[in-house]
């Protein structure tokens, strides 16, 4: 048997350490991006990425916002809707002749006057004590008014004031016969003081009523206004929406005297401001109505 020689032997070894040493030193080289072993997902040719989508969803969003603000500003503005409608001022008079449309607050007085013809539709009779001479029409009242006047009356009563009522409604027909009646007594010029012509008296509105108590007889007097049931209508009647019409400190403005027994009714809201201002009611609506 032949054993191989030492040549052979060192050569093989020779060659197998060398391989050996190669192997170990070569560096693996990166794969380009052309490399078909990346492992990343692939995506269709016309379908973009998570952030591709993004940035074009964000771009159209904006050319959105932009069209829209666009049109938005070539739009023109709408007009207001939100003002509240102007309430247009009322007559107090037209030609002379009360603007019947004011309701408890219709201004009667020497310049202003009530059709001849004029009777309130809602008329009827004030649950309150009358004195006897007061009968028919002459106890009524238009509605409102006429329960007004029977909350004062009841009130008064539980307070210890004795009041009655003497005359109410009166018609355009019943002031002709009763201001005839004053001109033949007293004259024209001095029963202009104390009573209307026809067509001019608040007693025709049906929301006037003259009152009267027994310290004074149930009498019409001025010396009414020094009792105490006078003074307590001028105290409290503008709490039942009544004032006392015709003071003593207005007779010039107003053309009529003193008369602490006629009260008007123009509603609680407007009594009350009149008699805060301690004005006549003539100048407060005028006023009111400007």
């Amino acid at each position: 048997m032949r054993y191989p020689s030492v040549l052979m032997v060192c050569g093989t070894l020779t060659f197998m350490l060398a391989g050996c040493t190669t192997n170990e030193q070569v560096e693996p080289k990166e794969p380009t991006t052309q490399s078909s072993t990346i492992d990343e997902p692939q995506t269709e040719p016309n379908e973009p990425t998570s952030d591709q989508e993004e940035v074009e969803t964000e771009s159209q969003t904006d050319e959105e916002t932009t069209e829209s603000e666009s049109e938005v500003e070539e739009e023109p503005a709408e007009p207001s809707t939100t003002e509240e409608p102007t309430i247009p001022v009322q007559p107090i008079e037209i030609g002379g002749v009360a603007n019947l449309d004011l309701e408890e607050l219709i201004l009667v007085n020497k310049q202003i006057a009530l059709p001849a013809n004029y009777q309130p539709s809602d008329l009827v009779e004030a649950k309150i004590d009358f004195v006897d001479s007061s009968v028919g029409d002459r106890r009524m009242m238009r509605k409102e008014a006429a329960r007004a006047i029977e909350s004062l009356m009841s009130d008064a009563k539980a307070a210890g004031i004795d009041l009655k009522g003497t005359s109410a409604f009166r018609s355009y027909g019943y002031q002709v016969t009763l201001f005839n009646a004053y001109v033949e007594r007293d004259g024209k010029e001095q029963a202009m003081k104390y009573s209307a012509p026809p067509g001019h008296s608040e007693h025709q509105t049906g929301l006037a009523i003259d009152v009267s108590s027994a310290s004074v007889n149930y009498q019409l007097t001025q010396s009414l206004g020094e009792t105490v049931e006078g003074k307590w209508l001028a105290d409290h009647a503008h709490e039942y929406g009544f004032i006392v019409r015709y003071q003593k400190a207005f007779e010039e403005e107003t053309g009529y005297m003193y008369e602490p027994w006629h009260l008007r009714y123009i509603g609680t809201k407007h009594a009350k401001e009149v008699h805060t201002l301690n004005q006549p009611f003539d100048r407060y609506i005028e006023e009111y109505m400007k």
